[in-house]
């Protein structure tokens, strides 16, 4: 009897250890539901939770880009600090959560290349807004004259906190300044007037569905 306890106990400690893996890394490819195929989302349902319309589709672009932004210097550290590692990386929310980190990041100067898969499980930075789902980020530089960085996402999460429902990122460019900031959507013409545009977003939120680019100057697609 004994004997069998034994077993059953290293059984429970083999699975508890390859479940966790080795180090930071985690799998990836998880089933997360509610119609996402890789990560979760189950927190942020204290809200408000507004539904997002055209009419405010511009706010909730605002507060859903500085999430994801500000998850990519963290991510590309992950990755940098330690070029030994070549499995995913868990990445802890500042707040909440965890992303699972794939792909390659180099410093270039004192900007950072990027070519990154982040996917998102309750993550959250500031206990405002969850993500959960699957992007990929890559970042390049376009000369206007001047270098300027851009950020190409593509891929889908969903969201909640302030807003809730689903973003789709379809070539998104997400706009850099020179001082590695995310140009916000309510910034200055003088600013916005030399926004590179592409691609767009797709909302799925409350029964509504469409897309648009949220930048208001237009701009010819890359």
């Amino acid at each position: 009897m004994n004997r069998i306890k034994s077993l059953s106990l290293l059984l429970v400690l083999w699975v508890i250890f390859f479940a966790c893996g080795e180090g930071r890394q985690d799998p990836t490819g998880i089933d997360g539901g509610s119609g996402l195929t890789e990560g979760l989302l189950t927190k942020g349902t204290d809200g408000p939770n507004l539904v997002v319309t055209l009419n405010n589709a511009d706010s909730a672009s605002q507060v859903i880009n500085e999430a994801v932004f500000a998850s990519l210097p963290k991510a590309a550290y992950a990755v940098i600090s330690d070029p030994s590692i070549t499995e995913p990386v868990r990445m802890m929310g500042d707040y909440s959560g965890y992303a699972v980190v794939d792909g390659s990041a180099t410093m270039v100067g004192t900007s950072m290349k990027y070519d990154l898969k982040l996917t998102y499980y309750d993550y959250s930075d500031d206990g405002l807004i969850y993500l959960g789902g699957s992007l990929q980020y890559l970042s390049s530089m376009v000369d206007q004259g001047v270098l300027k960085k851009i950020v190409d996402v593509k891929g889908e999460i969903k969201f909640a906190g302030p807003y809730t429902g689903f973003i789709k990122y379809n070539n998104f460019l997400l706009p850099i300044d020179g001082g590695e900031n995310l140009i916000s959507i309510f910034a200055p013409d003088s600013v916005l007037e030399d926004v590179l545009r592409g691609g767009s977003v797709t909302f799925n939120s409350g029964g509504n569905e469409f897309t648009l680019n949220p930048y208001p100057i237009p701009r010819p697609d890359l």
